[in-house]
């Protein structure tokens, strides 16, 4: 009796918490809105501007991770290879193997086709 008394209690309290959280979240938005319908053409025009220009600095970064060899899936043949490697990027996917394990083998295949297909 009463652990379901403490459940009910917790789902009210959940309840009212989502409640609150959608109510902010709506004001949010329904704010942000009201200042995108008050824009005059100029006000669109640099938000335009600023939009292109993340965009272009969007791309200029993928350039320069896909000159870096992100993106690739391939064998490092050193250990002083692997370092230099990892120290050129922020972040590094990497598949240490052997080849006499299966699961390694079924790794392997997926992260051909999942580079494969992320081109």
């Amino acid at each position: 009796m009463e652990a379901n008394a403490s459940v009910d209690m917790f789902s009210k309290v959940l309840e009212n918490q989502l409640l609150q959280t959608t109510k902010l979240v709506e004001e949010h938005l329904d704010s942000e809105i009201q200042k995108l319908d008050q824009m005059d053409e100029d006000e669109l025009e640099r938000l335009k501007e600023k939009r292109l220009e993340a965009l272009r600095k969007a791309q200029q970064q993928k350039q320069e991770w896909l000159s870096k060899g992100h993106g690739e899936y391939r064998e490092i043949p050193s250990e002083r290879d692997f370092f230099q490697e990892v120290k050129e990027s922020k972040k590094v996917v990497c598949h240490f193997y052997r080849d006499s394990t299966f699961r390694d083998s079924q790794l392997e295949s997926f992260l051909v086709t999942l580079f494969i297909s992320s081109r």
